[in-house]
């Protein structure tokens, strides 16, 4: 994956500018961002008392902040924002290439034990490692105990077919095999125990098949170009080796002896435990997922002249978003109501405590707290000091005053929401301060204050929403979402979330879902003439 820049983060993400030009705003401090080339990425000159900051990732130098005072308080923000990026820009690669691989293992498990012949359980083995592992020629061999000689049992490429046999203890392959130790080889021509002279390939990954100790054979895949096979690689292939080392002594043995049979029973037994652990974590989830339920409101507020509709799919069993609608009596003494769509780093137990502390520090904060911004800034302040360092909050906060239709909106570090206007213009409510509970300088909120008019809808989600993806790796995006709003702006809010989640759908496809899907659309009715 590419390594993210500087470039990649100030100049592109509306965000990250939000939050430059609220710091600059805040700190009242001329304040300049460039890479380590000079180039300008935000701001035109510092101050003359502006200190240089240096701002780097993965030790690697990317650029400078230049102001005075909390120049590296920014410049910090700015490494933490990269770090963001690069989390982002891996997820979906990362978690699509996790589920593929437990799903490999699965079904991988399930069809081995169906077969009771060592050729299919040796060609099912190289066809299953070859979805997930890049190579050129593959391998399975056994080994005679009494000769120590490597066999192939099947291959694909052109290579490992036609090289005729191997020992144990010479060459790569022999090596595995005496020290049942899996190994990557970067360079096959500069191991001095290669083996493999004249077959023109470069790059070797491969594994033992063993039975508990004892090492009966070896799988390899290798390639004729140079790779740079992964830790994540080697991993995957041990698994599958030690799966394919049994199946291949139960094939053996089948017919032979009764040890097959007690084989399978110890087999079975492994199952069990494996199940019991399963069950456990499963009553662990549903607890977690029972905790996160509780937490969002029964039953939204009827609003004289509006609909609000609200919902949330998590994308495992326990979630990280979070959504809910606050009835709270202003100054004033008119009803106003706050309306909050966040989204909760992590997930599972974690995640799911720090929505309740987030929950109960919102309702705390509502009973004495006038201010949206103030608000904000003070259930930061707290969720900082109650919560560890890796552990943040974002949301979309709106606080509305129904009978006027005026409301206040603040972003704490996330994504553009939006407000469609009667006549299908598309206002954006963008961030307008940090992330809640994620540094101790207390960095005021901005406010953005809008009208929601008769006709109007406004529209909160998580990045779920926008962020989901087909099997191309496509995302759905802003104007798929906006195009949708706009086509059922005129059914009720429930049936214009139904519409958006059906959409994401059907653009998903056969692609898992990997992140939360929370939405919430308040829409202002139109006036009926009497």
């Amino acid at each position: 994956m590419a390594r993210v820049t500087l470039a990649s983060i100030v100049p592109r993400q509306k965000d990250a500018q939000a939050l430059l030009a609220a710091m600059q705003g805040s700190l009242e401090t001329p304040l300049n961002v460039t890479d380590v080339d000079g180039r300008v990425l935000y701001g035109s000159a510092p101050s003359s008392d502006a200190v240089r900051h240096l701002v780097s990732y993965d030790d690697k130098p990317l650029g400078y902040v230049e102001a005075a005072g909390y120049g590296r308080v920014i410049a910090d923000v700015l490494e933490h924002l990269l770090g963001k990026e690069s989390e982002r820009k891996a997820l979906g690669s990362e978690v699509l290439h996790l589920y593929r691989e437990v799903n490999l293992i699965y079904n991988f498990s399930e069809k081995l034990a169906s077969l009771l012949d060592v050729d299919g359980v040796a060609r099912l083995t190289l066809q299953e490692a070859r979805h997930l592992i890049v190579a050129t020629d593959g391998v399975v061999m056994l080994m005679d105990e009494p000769s120590g000689a490597l066999s192939a049992v099947a291959s694909f490429g052109d290579v490992f077919g036609s090289v005729g046999a191997f020992q144990r203890g010479v060459g790569i392959l022999g090596r595995i095999v005496e020290t049942g130790i899996a190994e990557v080889v970067d360079d096959i021509e500069a191991d001095p125990g290669r083996a493999i002279d004249g077959t023109g390939l470069r790059s070797l990954i491969c594994a033992p098949l063993k039975v508990g100790d004892r090492v009966s054979g070896v799988i390899a895949l290798a390639s004729s170009e140079r790779l740079g096979y992964t830790a994540a690689d080697l991993k995957l292939l041990n698994t599958l080796g030690l799966q394919t080392g049994t199946a291949m002594e139960n094939a053996r043995l089948f017919e032979r002896t009764v040890e097959a049979g007690r084989e399978r029973e110890r087999l079975m037994q492994l199952h069990e435990a494996a199940e019991v652990a399963r069950a456990k974590l499963d009553s662990e989830m549903a607890l977690a997922a029972r905790i996160q339920a509780d937490l969002f409101p029964s039953e939204l507020p009827v609003l004289a002249g509006y609909e609000l509709a609200a919902t949330n799919r998590p994308a495992l069993r326990c979630g990280g978003d979070y959504y809910d609608a606050i009835r709270v009596k202003g100054s004033d003494g008119r009803d106003q109501v706050l309306l909050c769509v966040a989204d909760v780093s992590g997930k599972g137990m974690p995640a799911s405590l720090l929505m309740s502390s987030m929950q109960a520090t919102l309702r705390a904060l509502l009973g004495r707290l006038e201010s949206l911004p103030e608000v904000a800034g003070e259930s930061s302040r707290l969720l900082f000091a109650t919560t560890s360092a890796s552990r943040y909050v974002t949301a979309a906060l709106l606080k509305l005053h129904p009978e006027s239709g005026q409301a206040v909106f603040v972003g704490a570090g996330h994504l553009d929401n939006f407000v469609l206007t009667g006549d299908q213009r598309i206002t954006r409510l963008s961030s307008t301060g940090m992330p809640l509970g994620l540094i101790a300088v207390e960095l005021p909120f901005e406010e953005t204050a809008i009208t929601v008019a008769p006709g109007d809808c406004v529209v909160l989600y998580s990045d779920g929403v926008t962020d989901a993806q087909n099997v191309a790796s496509e995302e759905f995006g802003d104007d798929r979402l906006h195009e949708v709003i706009r086509a059922t702006a005129h059914e009720p809010a429930q049936a214009i979330i139904e519409q958006v989640v059906r959409a994401i759908d059907q653009f998903a496809g056969e692609a898992p879902q990997f992140d939360d899907i929370t939405m919430m659309v308040l829409k202002r009715l139109p006036l009926t003439s009497s």
